[in-house]
């Protein structure tokens, strides 16, 4: 066995920590590499459609429009708090976007070295950190993702009961058994799938409490409590929406709405399996080795109860989503991570699997992406002042392209259901609260100076009569004033600009009054 490993036998006693300023190195190596990796996309306006939408709910709430009631989707109330915060300091910047998610990116790096190097040496820990900086790059995490912030608090929360787990007294683990459970509690308010990871850190916390405790009563009292307080959040939400009179809206979008969604068909689970298997596959073999290397060094223990619980448990909330996307595999990548550093420390093939793991992952990505920015930027950019340039900036409907142009071009919102993809898809026929047919007749009534669709509808189903009415709508009322190829993550769409034959904005933008 390398010596870089810590031998598990030791693991009983409290592991060593890392120290600062000893390790500090540790720590400035992974700022360095979150720069050298995220900066060629940093500022980049089509990135994913997905920062540009949440960027525009976040910005509208400066304005006083509320997610669900005024612009709909399902994501929880904490990721659009998130992206209302980074719009409040910077006016509704996508650099700033970038910036705070390669905060949480880099911070998430650190945590994962952190917790590495209770068992393995400096170099390996740092490895790993930097495998997970690469690995958000091959699965579109290079932007401003949900699980590139919430990724953070659940890392947090392994990290703190790790430490409970080392404690000694009662009192040391309800404190932190505390701290981990808000961690889970904040996390679950960005997003849904990582209850499962927050369920077995509660259940390990309170097996710790239960190791230390004098008495049953004492356990069931802090189990209620823990659960209580990592439920305060999202009971936060709803408790405030339903004091204005959105309660049913809000539960609606961010529970039941998940289970109208059309399913994907096998052959489209298939096609998307083989697309992630290569982006993720490479990482998981070598987390699988860490872990056994883990399991063989000497008798079953936390740490490695624990470490094969949270992979297992960040799994199931990977699987626990039916239409499932590349970005939906990034909060496998912590834990992962932290399993792969007991292979990297394996001398001499580990370094070598590190480096294939951190090159595979930046190769796949088209690491370093710097023109693909400059011509999204240049294509986004010249869309935003042909839009502008035709009254779009006072009257817009993007039925099928970027989102990011309603924050550039400043229009106003001519739906709730402002996400292309709740209105065109088939997928979210019945499954958003809306009816697509009569809220498209409806906006195009309205008569929007413009228009965007794509020449062709992207991977997703598109919805017959969603795409026939706007068609139908083009063709006897709209000019196409311009056609341009806007680069994104994993290709391009080819975007079309319409005009209203007058060129008068709409006599109504806005979206149905509340």
């Amino acid at each position: 066995m390398a010596a870089d490993i810590i031998p598990i036998a030791q693991a009983a006693l409290p592991p060593r920590r890392a120290t600062i300023p000893s390790d500090l190195w540790l720590y400035v190596a992974i700022a360095l590499m979150t720069v050298a990796i995220r900066a060629p996309v940093f500022a980049d306006l089509n990135y994913h459609i997905d920062e540009g939408f949440y960027l525009l709910v976040g910005d509208r709430m400066r304005e006083g429009l509320l997610p669900y009631a005024d612009i709909w989707d399902r994501k929880p109330l904490g990721l659009f708090l998130v992206y209302g915060a980074i719009a409040a300091i910077s006016r509704g910047s996508i650099v700033a976007v970038h910036l705070g998610a390669s905060i949480c990116a880099a911070g998430n790096a650190a945590l994962i070295a952190l917790i590495a190097r209770r068992w393995v040496a400096p170099v390996p820990a740092v490895t790993a950190a930097i495998a997970y900086l690469a690995a958000l790059e091959t699965l579109a995490g290079g932007g401003g993702q949900s699980p590139v912030f919430y990724n953070l608090p659940v890392s947090a929360m392994a990290w703190l009961t790790l430490r409970a787990h080392d404690a000694r007294s009662i009192a040391r683990v309800r404190v932190l058994a505390r701290f981990a459970v808000a961690c889970g509690g904040i996390a679950l308010t960005i997003k849904q799938t990582c209850l499962p990871e927050c369920l077995f850190f509660g259940i390990v916390l309170t097996h710790n409490v239960y190791r230390l405790a004098l008495g049953w009563r004492l356990v069931v009292r802090e189990a209620a409590l823990l659960a209580s307080i990592g439920a305060l959040p999202t009971l936060a939400c709803l408790l405030f929406y339903t004091v204005i009179g959105y309660g049913s809206d809000y539960l609606f979008a961010t529970m039941l709405s998940n289970f109208g969604r059309m399913p994907m068909a096998w052959s489209e689970r298939a096609a998307l399996a083989s697309y992630l298997a290569p982006r993720i596959l490479p990482l998981l073999l070598c987390a699988l080795a860490g872990v056994a290397l883990l399991w063989r060094q000497a008798r079953p223990n936390g740490a490695q109860l624990l470490l094969s619980g949270w992979i297992a448990s960040s799994l199931a909330g990977f699987l626990m989503v039916p239409n499932f996307y590349d970005h939906y595999a990034l909060p496998l990548l912590p834990s992962l991570c932290v399993a792969a550093a007991f292979l990297f420390a394996r001398h001499p093939l580990g370094p070598i699997f590190a480096a294939i793991v951190i090159a595979s992952s930046l190769a796949l990505a088209g690491w370093p992406a710097f023109d693909r920015t400059r011509a999204t930027n240049a294509a986004m950019q010249t869309a935003a002042r042909t839009i502008a340039a035709h009254g779009g900036d006072r009257s817009l409907y993007v039925f099928d392209g970027p989102v990011h142009l309603y924050t550039l071009v400043g229009a106003p919102l001519p739906t709730r259901w402002v996400f292309p993809e709740h209105l065109s898809t088939a997928e979210e026929h019945g499954a958003t609260g809306a009816d697509a047919a009569r809220e498209l007749t409806a906006i195009l009534k309205r008569r929007p100076a413009v228009i965007v669709a794509a020449g062709q509808p992207g991977a997703r189903h598109p919805h017959p009569a969603a795409w026939h009415a706007v068609r139908t709508a083009l063709a006897a009322e709209y000019t196409k004033v311009a056609t341009i190829e806007v680069p994104e993550f994993g290709g391009s769409r080819v975007i079309g600009i319409f005009a209203l034959h007058t060129r008068k904005a709409a006599a109504s933008s806005s979206p149905p009054a509340r």
